[in-house]
């Protein structure tokens, strides 16, 4: 059965389309109150749109650095200019007809809301080519009303996760393709993309190639698909580092982008399968075997010469030890599950662990192709559920690869229920299935996992564009302020910071806690090293509490206690922010 000749794939994708629609409207509605003042929720999200400013107003498409963090020096990033493309594009296009301002505003709420469109259509096609029109809709309902998946989608969410978790269900359209030449260069595309956006995308990689090279080996008519992901992954990193980063990214050494280290694996990788192709030929299964071990030799050999010390070095470890406990292990989405609470490891695991049951349920009453293409999703599904063990906000992609699986499951109890002789089992039969959805499985996790906390006085927000606009009524000046405040300043004011929570800005990081955390003495020198021109804090910063609960006599305690040392002098500003002058030497 051909998937595309469904006759209800057309409304299907109309509804789908509607879903999408309403979805984007009700999350505009939501967060209406943080449109007008860019009430970032994430400070990468103000980071990015800092980013994108400075593009804007001039700096080079190759250089990504943040020159108002830790001036003269500026503050290295890793971040790609695909995720500042389309929100720059919005903002230049809509600036001659609603100003400056309006067209920030617009760009930062509607860019997301255009990623989680193109995330829906995406599951949409994968669902549907593994399972019907049917399924794929209620697959994108169960999509639009996941938080877990949403989260990284809302407006003013303008960050890179939100173009990882859309090319992830894209990849797994090339992964189920019919036509398997087609199906390897679409994910390898895919790949290609979200390799350059991020490195996160490295395991992902590995498992297309691995779940490839395994029905490529099993099947011939599957070798395209295989041979076509090599090349196109291959080629399309290595052309795309080139126009993104510069030719000479192609022979630079970072452990936390695609370069170098990952380029050239690949890169290994496509040309030793296009030559294995051309001498053993794919018409037997060991031929095939042949091929695909020679390109992953190819590419572990290959790694293993460019890797250097990124083979085991930790791109964090640079950051020294107390900037690497105070702020690295405190950044919780990326730490694995068992460092996790009990409600997290359930948003985790529950609906991976549901979407792979109900995969390889759909997989045992499926025949011939369409047995592959669940078991090839339930591989892919048990991959992505690995990484999100290891890396926590990696849980995104692995909800969307089991949503097909639980909608199949849903639809199928659903069926059961109603064909029941008793209204009692065909109601409470239906309505108990919610408790089977992401939403439902994830809220019931953690209202049995919870532990009640006592009620905690409510806190300003300290990155609010009200809580910091007495700052502009300072000169232009270098703060030295804590780490999650620095993205908001640079977005809000024209003022510089030392530090963002930015890995690559090590000194500034480093800088910036050891200033806090040591005795007003010794954080004299540590700021006096810097280009600060005022210290910056705010009653109530998380970041910031926890730099007087690591030494009650340092800096950020004693500021906390009223009692700033003789080199600072106070600068009247409204609570919660406080603010003080660094008196020269």
């Amino acid at each position: 059965m051909a998937y595309s000749a469904r006759p209800d794939a057309p409304r299907a994708a109309l509804w789908a389309l509607l879903l999408w629609l309403a979805c984007s409207m009700a999350m505009l509605w939501l967060f209406r109150g943080d449109l007008p003042t860019l009430g970032f929720r994430d400070p990468d999200d103000a980071m990015r749109l800092a980013q994108v400013r400075d593009w804007i107003g001039g700096q080079a498409f190759w250089d990504v650095s943040q020159h108002r963090v830790n001036p003269p020096v500026g503050g290295p990033m890793h971040w790609s200019r695909i995720v500042d493309m389309a929100v720059a594009a919005l903002i230049l296009l809509l600036t001659p007809m609603i100003g400056a301002t309006g067209a920030e505003m617009v760009a930062c709420a509607t860019v997301p809301l255009l990623l989680l469109g193109g995330l829906t259509a995406a599951l949409f096609v994968a669902a549907r080519r593994v399972a019907g029109g049917g399924i794929a809709l209620l697959a994108v309902a169960l999509l639009l009303t996941a938080p877990s998946i949403l989260v990284q989608f809302t407006p003013l969410r303008i960050d890179h996760h939100g173009w990882q978790i859309m090319l992830a269900p894209l990849a797994l359209c090339g992964a189920i393709d019919m036509r398997p030449l087609r199906g390897g260069i679409v994910t390898g595309l895919a790949l290609a993309l979200w390799l350059q956006i991020s490195s996160e995308a490295l395991p992902y990689a590995a498992l297309f190639a691995a779940a490839f090279a395994l029905r490529h080996w099993q099947a011939r008519d599957q070798a395209p698909r295989f041979i076509g992901f090599a090349l196109t992954l291959g080629g399309g990193a290595l052309l795309l580092l080139a126009l993104f980063r510069g030719p000479q990214a192609l022979l630079a050494r970072q452990c936390d982008a695609l370069s170098f280290v990952y380029l050239w694996p690949l890169v290994a990788l496509a040309l030793t399968v296009a030559l294995a192709v051309q001498l053993v030929g794919t018409t037997t299964a060991r031929s095939r075997l042949l091929i695909a071990a020679i390109g992953g030799g190819a590419a572990i050999s290959t790694f293993l010469v460019t890797g250097g010390p990124c083979l085991s070095g930790d791109p964090f470890a640079a950051l020294g030890p107390v900037a690497y406990r105070l702020w690295y292990l405190q950044v919780m989405e990326g730490r694995p599950i068992w460092e996790q609470g009990l409600s997290m490891q359930g948003v985790i695991l529950l609906p991976p662990l549901l979407g792979l049951g109900a995969s390889l349920m759909a997989a045992r009453q499926a025949h011939g192709e369409a047995r592959m293409r669940w078991l090839t999703i339930l591989l892919l599904l048990a991959g992505a559920t690995a990484v999100s063990l290891l890396v926590m906000r990696a849980l995104s992609v692995a909800h969307v690869f089991a949503l097909p699986g639980i909608a199949w499951l849903l639809l199928r109890l659903f069926r059961e229920a109603q064909a029941s002789h008793l209204a009692l089992v065909r109601v409470l039969g239906s309505v108990a299935l919610v408790l089977l959805t992401p939403v439902g499985l994830c809220a019931a996790w953690v209202a049995i996992a919870a532990k009640p906390e006592p009620a905690k006085a409510a806190s300003a927000n300290c990155r609010a564009a009200s809580v910091l606009a007495p700052l502009k009524a300072l000169p232009a000046s270098t703060l030295f302020a804590p780490l999650d405040l620095g993205p908001d300043i640079l977005v809000q004011t024209r003022h510089s910071v030392i530090g963002t929570a930015h890995h690559r800005n090590a000194a500034g990081i480093t800088a910036v806690i050891e200033g806090f955390v040591d005795t007003p003495d010794q954080a004299r020198i540590v700021i006096g090293q810097t280009s600060a021109r005022y210290v910056v804090t705010c009653d109530g910063l998380t970041e910031y509490r926890l730099y007087g609960q690591e030494n009650g006599q340092g800096l950020a305690a004693q500021l906390a206690r009223g009692k700033a040392p003789g080199w600072l002098e106070p600068v009247p500003v409204k609570a919660p922010l406080r603010v003080w002058r660094i008196r020269p030497e």
